[in-house]
């Protein structure tokens, strides 16, 4: 599995068209939730923060927006329930084994933000199709395995952890550090040539689930 945040600065999203638009009349808008979806199209709970001069039935003149109901204003913005048509947020919600995460959207300083996560092959395949129609200018991807954040518990066993996470600590990894194994060995209460071994094997799966992130 993998969760993967997509972002786009304002200059690359020039070859959207419709949605470099949008910033014309609105500084911000915020996808919260996902209220229904339709073939080729989704309901979203969104929050719009027009410009000043501009109001919210402007949103309606897009293509692939439109304001369905409109619920309540404060300073942050106008929340409203949109009706979206455009293909990057329905292929997006429609491809199987992929999961779009609110709050994501678009705002006119930042540029564009997209959360996902699903299966890898899934994600690649959604990239890939990016890549051609419109190439984000930052990914960045991590791994989820199940309810751990690293993976860790499977992957080391409870000594390497500890060994690993005591030689952190003591800033045994810096390119300065003057700590060496005996003193981590004696601190830990054990000899040397079983704290080298922990932290050998330890490293090696760790590099392992390095590659595999990478990959």
């Amino acid at each position: 599995m993998r969760k993967v945040i997509l972002r786009w600065k304002i200059s690359s999203l020039t070859g959207a068209k419709e949605l470099s638009k949008i910033l014309e009349v609105a500084e911000r808008v915020e996808i919260l939730g996902h209220l229904a979806v339709g073939p080729g199209s989704v309901t979203q709970l969104a929050e719009i923060k027009m410009r000043e001069g501009h109001a919210i039935e402007e949103i309606s003149m897009f293509e692939s927006f439109e304001v369905i109901e409109q619920h309540e204003e404060d300073e942050d913005g106008i929340l409203v329930s949109l009706l979206c048509t455009h293909p990057l947020a329905v292929s997006a919600i429609e491809m199987s084994n992929i999961h779009v995460q609110p709050p994501y959207g678009i705002d006119a300083e930042r540029g564009m933000e997209l959360r996902l996560s699903g299966h890898s092959k899934s994600i690649s395949r959604f990239l890939s199709l990016l890549r051609i129609i419109l190439p984000p200018d930052k990914v960045s991807v991590q791994s989820l395995r199940g309810k751990e954040k690293n993976g860790w518990s499977s992957k080391l066993t409870k000594r390497q952890r500890e060994v690993v996470s005591h030689a952190v600590k003591r800033g045994y990894f810096k390119t300065d550090s003057e700590v060496t194994l005996r003193q981590l060995a004696d601190e830990l209460g054990m000899a040397r040539s079983t704290l080298g071994e922990h932290l050998q094997r330890a490293e090696e799966e760790i590099m392992k689930m390095a590659v595999e992130d990478l990959n």
